[in-house]
């Protein structure tokens, strides 16, 4: 026995006007909560990590090279040649030479020490 159900077209209308509607609603949301909750992001920490060797061996004491670069740019490593890997090459002239040309958003010149 087969029942068959009829569906009123106006029934899919209205669903379909309803998630229209929720679609915009949720998708305006959406983009005042971006303005809002907006962070700006440093771009000299992607610059310095792309400095480094990027062995990400943990031998400058912190976990890779982007945290170093971040602990650099926020003033929390005490030398910017830390890094065993890159000593060779000269990573901590040039990482110095990068934030006396680039100084911090306020002005002042990042204060970590070349050795």
């Amino acid at each position: 026995m087969t029942i068959l159900f009829a569906i009123d077209p106006l029934t899919i209308l209205w669903a379909a006007l309803v998630l229209a509607g929720l679609g915009v609603l949720f998708g305006l949301g959406l983009a005042i909560a971006d303005k809002f909750l907006y962070v700006k992001e440093d771009n000299r920490v992607a610059e310095i990590t792309a400095m480094l060797p990027n062995a990400n061996c943990g031998a400058c004491g912190y976990p890779g090279c982007a945290g170093y670069a971040n602990a650099i740019i926020n003033g929390e490593a005490s030398s910017c040649s830390l890094c065993k890997p890159g000593m060779k090459a000269g990573v901590g002239e040039k990482i110095r030479a990068y934030l006396d040309e680039n100084p911090n958003a306020d002005g002042t010149i990042n204060p970590t020490k070349l050795k």
